[in-house]
Parts: structure tokens; C-alpha cells; sequence
């Protein structure tokens, strides 16, 4: 619900004028609120002035009628002589008469002579006399709070105090109320009790009593709890008495009712004012949503690939948006038809693309027949690094234009990848046919005022008979080509069992990291014997492999395939860790022996591995002459510079390096005497035959000699013959490796085997 435009825009007013109304009304009922307390404060403030004022009044009131008694003559006379019933009948006539609730005559010292009020003490009258110094005082007596004025009576001198009080009860509240318009509340705190004369009613004066702790603290500060929708303030009756309060209470009802009516007024505002707000939100978004359904509708149509009519009395933006919408639908469909054509041919030569020749191969389906031509152009990414990218693109179109007028002319003409490119005759070709038009690719292209020749190879397939499967087809036409490159031909047909041994090779590929992950390869070493010593002193490590499902497979063919998919790497690195941990076994065995490793020339050019190398034998406590790397010649022919740096290298850290299989290589003698090596591996094929062949002995004596005047090691490999060790030995020979000593032993028949042959009393015995 919450998803559509016209519910989201009437949220949106609801909740804007919600804020708005609620924000007015905050503002408004604090502000009104604050008002009235103030008035509420200001009132209060005047009636307590009031107050004050109607006590005062009365004090004067109460002193002049004294001041009558206190000249009286005859009233001085009865003073002077003693006469009490005198005294007691004036003072009593004179109260009455002007309504005192009490009256006292006190000595000039403070002695009590006559008094009304029964049961006064000496505290008491110490109290009265302490008014002498004050017009008007508030005196405390059995919790009754009287205002009191006391005046000297002289004779000329001063021969007696006469005072006369009030008592301040609820009458005089009423009284204050009535003048004051205000509540009043007489407070006696003393002695713990408190006593209360009030104009309140008896539910707030019991309110009252109960808060009696915090009376003290309104004397500073009004409270409008005490009691219940009245602001009360505190005065003290007299200042040298705190037990004594008046409290003045205002009462809050009609700022109340003033105060609700307004919320109540501003609720109802608030009501009308929502209701009339949402009404029109209703009402806009209707009015809006329309149009803008009709360009929805509008839309959905040019999605949908119709054209749709003109949009008629929307608003001018929307029909503005309606054309542009018309715009795109027309761009749309033109970078479609773009982009379906770039998805199917070549950017660069224009012809079919790899998912075109696959998806038309795909549509013929059982009408599919033929032949399948793939063609490469041999080395062209050399051709690319010697004249250049751009120049080699317009190799690629002028070739692609060749291909085009080829004849006969193919059926299906694609461009797979880089230098791959497909053929398909659906009524087969001609042997001499295709020869002739390899003719026509290979010869020269002129190229920036250059004529570059081409060397094309095919493979190609035989459509019948190999199945439909567009993935198979030209994988098998990609196989024979292949074959074509590796056996230097211009064209090969594919032959039935090819895709096995390429499934095979996929097959090894990709369980090669399986298998070193599980254990499935391991190593075998097979022994070097000193002829000198007629000792063994070293071996070689070989890696073997046992597949759990395809069985023995020779080194020769996973350590191809592991150089041609970039897996040599994690092959190497596996026969480092596996040769270092087993010579750290021999050397807890006190085995001394040198164990050789064979790297390719992928390792060798990475400058990182004798640093690597270094660190192992050091993190296991190994002397560096107890590993020794062997390298091809091959190897070394990759990049000569950058692999005699590495095994130079090798030497400063002082790793042996020997070359294997020396004499099979092309440039053996000019590159053996830079090579940094300490030993020389004569080829077996030149070992195998010395017995029967006299040039193959002039061979292994002239290489024996050759590389004891460089100062290296000799190493004959593939040693089957005892006469043959012989021979070896006259000639100077330092080392021999093959079967007439041992093949290639696992570590535990290894071990065995060194026993018994370095050791053979030992062994006896």
C-alpha cells in the first residue's frame, strides 16, 4: 500500500500537518499555560499585599482604641493605687467594647498584673514584654496565634504596659477573604503540632495538613500542590516567631477552565483542519495519479514493443516525458540491433563470433554435415610483438577478407579467438582444394609497405559419424589442430581416440592439485655412487604419481602437462618441502647424503627461489651442500641471462647445481663453461651402448675429460651394466647413477638399500 505514489503523498501531508499542528499547539498551550501561572502569581502577589495591608489596618486599628484606655484617668488612677476589681472591670469594659479576645497589664519591669487569657507562664508574659519594643506582634499561646498591640501607661511616668489582642481563627480568614478575594489559612507550627484556622474546605485543609514538612519551603518558593489546583504562598505573621504562617491560596480553577478550553478549541481546530487537509490530499494525488497512470500505460506498451497514442490532456511535463519515452523506445531499438549484431560478429574482422558459429552450427541439428576446418596462424603472437598491435589488427582483417574469397566458398565462416579461425563446407571439400587455399592464406599480405608471409595450419573434422554436439565437434576440430601445430604439419584430420587422450590430459590437469593435496604423489630416490669411494653419497629425488582411478602415470606425461597449464609451480614447491623434510629425517638418522631435485625452467626464473630455499635449510638446521638443483640444458635456453643469475645465485648460498642430461642440448659447449655449476650429467644415451659402440666410449671419454678441465663433477646417468661401471671408472668417471645399482627406491627400501650397500660387514655380522 505504502509502495504506491498517491499513498505516499497523502503520508506525507498527514504526517507534515500533523507536525505542523502539533508543534502550534505545543507552543501555543505552553506559552498560555506559563500566562497563566504568571497572572495566577501576579493575583496572588496582590492579595498577599492585601493581606498584609488588612492586618496592618487592624493593628492601627486595635492601637488607637488603646490609646483611649491607656489616657483614661481614672484607668491610671486604679494603676497607681492598687485597685484590681478596678483594673480588671476597665480592662474588661474596654475589651468588650471594642471586641479584643484577650487583654494583659504588665508592670514597667514585665510583672504579669492582670490578665484574661488563664494559665499564662513566665515565658509567655517574657514574650508580651518583648513587644514593648514593636507596635504590633503575634503571640503563641496553648496553639492559638494572637495579634497583640501593647502601649505604656504613664502617670507622667511609666507606671504599667496595657496590651489587647485578637486571636487569629477562621473568622479574621474569612474576613482577609472577604477583602482579599483569596483564600487564607492560618498556620501553627509549635511544639510539633500544627494547628490550622482556614477559609479552605476541610478536604484541602486536611491536604494541607498533611504536606505541614513543606510549609516552611513556600515562603520562598509557591506551590500549586498545596493544596490541589490552588497556588499557594507562605508569610510569616511575625519575624521573630517562624512557627507562625499565613498561607494565601490562590485558586487556579477559572485559569484552569481557560486553559482547557483552549486545548479543547485548538483539538477541534486540529480535527477540521486534518480532516480538510487529507480530504485534499485525496484529491491532489487523484488528480495526479491520473496522468501519470496514463504515462504508466504509455510505458508498458513501448516495453512491450507497441506503439502507443499520443498521450491527450496531461500535463505539459508529462507529455514532454511521453515523447521522450517515444525517443528512447526508437534509440532502444536501434542500440539493439547494434548490440545483437556486435554479439554475434567479430568487433574487429566483422566475421561470426565464436557464440554465433556456435549457436548457428546448433540450428542446423540434424542437418548438421560436412567438414569442420579450424585454422591458426602459426607463432602470430611473435608476428604481434614485431610489427606491433594496430598493425597486426590489419593483418587479421586482411586475412578475414581472404577467407571470405576462398573457393569454394565455406558455408559458415567465424573468427573463435585471437589467430582461430572456423570453416564449415556442408558438402565436405577437396584434400587438394583445402592445400589450395592454404596456398592463397599464406601468401604475403602487404603491411605498411610490408609483405609479411603467414604459416597456416588445419585441423579438420569429419562431421559424420562424430555426433551433433556443436562442444564436441569443435573440440575435436580444435584437438587435431593441435596435433597439426605440434607435429609441424599444415593439415591433420581427426583421429578416433584423440578426444580420449585429450579427456585424459583435462583429466590430469585438473586432479594434479587433488592429488598433491592427498597424498596421491610421492617420492622414490634413486642412489649416486662414488666410484671413487664406492660409496653412495647421494641420490635423486623423482616424484611418482598413482592415480586412484587411471593408475600409474608416468613423470614424462603430468610434468608436461603441469609446465603447459601453470601448475609446475605447486609441483615444484610440493618436491622442495617433501626433499627438505626427508633430509632432515636422514640427518636425525645420521645419514649424510646429497639430495638432488630436479627444477624446470619455470622455477628457474623466478629470483625468488634461492632466497626461499636458503631459508628452509636454515629453519631446519641443514647445511646448504646437503641439496643440490638440477637443470636441463633446455631449461637454461629459455632465458639464458635471467637463469644463470638465479643459479649463480644458487652457488653463493652454495646449493650444488648440476646439469642434467648434457649433449642433448644445441649449444651445450658454449653455454657450459658460464654456467655457474659444480656437476655434469652425461646423458644415457650415451652410456646405454658404450659397450658395443666404440664412438659412443670416445664420446663419454672426450665429455669426461671436457668437463674435468672446467672444474666440474661427472655424473654418468642410466648405468644397467657392470662392465659398463668399469669402463666408467677407467676413464675417470666420478659418479654413476642407473639400474646396476639400484632404480628408484621408496625411503624405507632406500634406506635398506644404503645400509646394505655402504655397510655390508655390518650388514653380514
Amino acid at each position: 500500500m505504502l509502495n504506491s505514489f498517491r499513498a505516499r503523498l497523502i503520508l506525507v501531508f498527514f504526517i507534515v500537518l500533523t507536525l505542523v499542528q502539533f508543534a502550534t499547539a505545543f507552543s501555543v498551550l505552553t506559552a498560555t499555560q506559563r500566562d497563566n501561572f504568571l497572572q495566577q502569581q501576579k493575583s496572588l502577589d496582590i492579595g498577599a499585599n492585601v493581606f498584609l495591608e488588612v492586618l496592618s489596618n487592624r493593628g492601627i486599628q486595635l492601637s488607637q482604641s488603646l490609646s483611649v484606655l491607656s489616657a483614661d484617668f481614672g484607668f491610671k488612677r486604679a494603676i497607681a493605687t492598687g485597685e484590681q476589681e478596678t483594673i480588671e472591670s476597665v480592662l474588661s469594659n474596654h475589651g468588650s467594647r471594642i471586641g479584643a479576645d484577650a487583654v494583659v497589664l504588665l508592670s514597667p519591669k514585665g510583672a504579669l498584673l492582670t490578665s484574661s487569657i488563664p494559665g499564662l507562664d513566665q515565658e509567655d508574659i517574657q514574650s508580651l514584654f518583648d513587644m514593648t519594643t514593636s507596635s504590633m506582634a503575634i503571640l503563641n499561646f496553648d496553639h492559638v496565634s494572637y495579634q497583640f498591640v501593647l502601649q505604656p501607661v504613664k502617670a507622667p511616668t511609666l507606671i504599667a504596659w496595657v496590651g489587647m489582642g485578637f486571636v487569629l481563627d477562621e473568622k479574621v480568614a474569612q474576613q482577609a477573604k472577604a477583602i482579599t478575594g483569596i483564600d487564607v489559612s492560618f498556620v501553627n507550627q509549635d511544639t510539633g503540632r500544627t494547628e490550622i484556622a482556614s477559609t479552605l474546605s476541610d478536604d484541602e485543609k486536611l491536604s494541607v495538613l498533611t504536606q505541614a514538612s513543606l510549609l516552611p519551603n513556600l515562603l520562598t518558593i509557591p506551590s500549586e500542590m498545596i493544596p490541589v489546583d490552588h497556588l499557594t504562598m507562605a508569610l510569616k505573621l511575625y519575624d521573630r516567631n517562624g512557627s507562625q504562617l499565613a498561607l494565601l491560596h490562590q485558586s487556579n480553577l477559572k485559569w484552569q477552565q481557560s486553559y482547557q478550553q483552549l486545548r479543547n478549541n485548538m483539538l477541534l481546530i486540529f480535527a477540521i483542519t486534518l480532516t480538510l487537509a487529507i480530504v485534499i490530499a485525496i484529491w491532489l494525488s487523484g488528480s495526479l495519479m491520473a496522468p501519470v497512470h496514463q504515462l504508466v500505460t504509455y510505458a508498458r506498451k513501448i516495453g512491450q514493443g507497441v506503439v502507443p497514442n499520443k498521450i491527450q490532456g496531461a500535463p505539459a511535463e508529462l507529455e514532454v516525458l511521453a515523447s521522450s519515452l517515444s525517443l528512447m523506445r526508437e534509440d532502444i531499438e536501434a542500440r539493439e540491433k547494434d548490440l545483437v549484431y556486435q554479439s554475434r560478429h567479430d568487433s574487429l574482422t566483422g566475421l561470426l563470433n565464436r557464440f554465433a558459429a556456435k549457436q548457428c552450427l546448433a540450428e542446423l541439428g540434424q542437418g548438421l554435415s560436412g567438414v569442420m576446418v579450424l585454422l591458426d596462424i602459426k607463432h602470430f603472437r611473435h608476428i604481434n610483438d614485431i610489427i606491433g598491435f594496430a598493425n597486426a589488427d590489419n593483418l587479421l582483417i586482411l586475412f578475414a577478407r581472404r577467407l571470405e574469397q576462398l573457393a569454394p566458398t565455406p558455408d559458415l565462416l567465424a573468427r573463435l579467438d585471437g589467430d582461430s579461425f572456423l570453416l564449415l563446407y556442408s558438402q565436405g571439400i577437396h584434400p587438394e582444394h583445402l592445400l589450395k587455399s592454404l596456398d592463397m592464406l599464406e601468401a604475403p599480405f602487404p603491411v605498411q609497405g610490408s609483405n609479411i608471409s603467414l604459416t597456416v595450419r588445419a585441423g579438420l573434422l569429419v562431421i559424420d559419424g562424430n555426433g551433433t554436439d556443436v562442444d564436441v565437434l569443435v573440440r575435436r576440430a580444435e584437438i587435431a589442430l593441435n596435433q597439426a601445430c605440434l607435429e609441424e604439419l599444415r593439415v591433420v584430420s581427426y583421429r578416433q581416440g584423440d578426444d580420449e587422450k585429450y579427456q585424459r590430459e583435462l583429466t590430469l590437469i585438473r586432479d594434479l592439485p587433488i592429488g598433491l593435496a592427498q597424498n596421491q604423489l610421492y617420492l622414490v630416490f634413486q642412489p649416486k655412487v662414488d666410484l671413487h669411494l664406492n660409496q653412495c653419497t647421494g641420490a635423486e629425488a623423482l616424484i611418482r604419481w598413482q592415480h586412484p582411478t587411471l593408475g600409474f602415470i608416468p613423470p614424462d606425461e603430468f610434468i608436461q602437462l603441469a609446465e603447459n597449464s601453470g601448475n609446475i609451480d605447486i609441483v615444484s614447491q610440493w618436491v622442495l618441502t617433501q626433499a627438505i623434510k626427508q633430509l632432515v629425517i636422514w640427518q636425525q638418522q645420521g645419514l649424510v647424503l646429497k639430495l638432488a631435485i630436479n627444477l624446470s625452467a619455470h622455477d628457474l626464473v623466478d629470483t625468488r627461489l634461492p632466497n626461499q630455499i636458503a631459508s628452509l635449510l636454515k629453519d631446519n638446521n641443514l647445511p646448504s651442500g646437503a641439496l643440490c638443483i638440477e637443470v636441463t640444458e633446455g631449461a637454461v635456453m629459455k632465458d639464458a641471462q635471467t637463469v644463470v643469475g638465479v643459479l649463480q645465485r644458487f652457488r653463493d648460498i652454495g646449493v650444488s647445481v648440476a646439469i642434467d642430461d648434457f649433449g642433448t642440448g644445441q649449444s651445450s659447449l658454449a653455454y657450459l663453461k658460464i654456467l655457474p655449476v659444480n656437476e655434469v650429467k652425461i646423458d644415457r644415451s650415451f652410456i646405454k651402448d658404450m659397450l658395443t659402440d666404440c664412438q659412443d666410449v670416445m664420446i663419454v671419454n672426450t665429455s669426461i675429460q671436457l668437463i674435468h678441465g672446467l672444474g666440474f663433477t661427472v655424473v654418468a646417468e642410466g648405468v644397467e651394466e657392470a662392465e659398463g661401471v668399469d669402463i666408467l671408472r677407467h676413464l675417470g668417471c666420478d659418479m654413476v647413477q642407473g639400474y646396476v645399482f639400484s632404480k628408484p627406491l621408496r625411503v624405507a627400501d632406500f634406506d635398506l638399500w644404503f645400509e646394505a650397500f655402504n655397510y655390508p660387514k655390518t650388514t653380514e655380522a
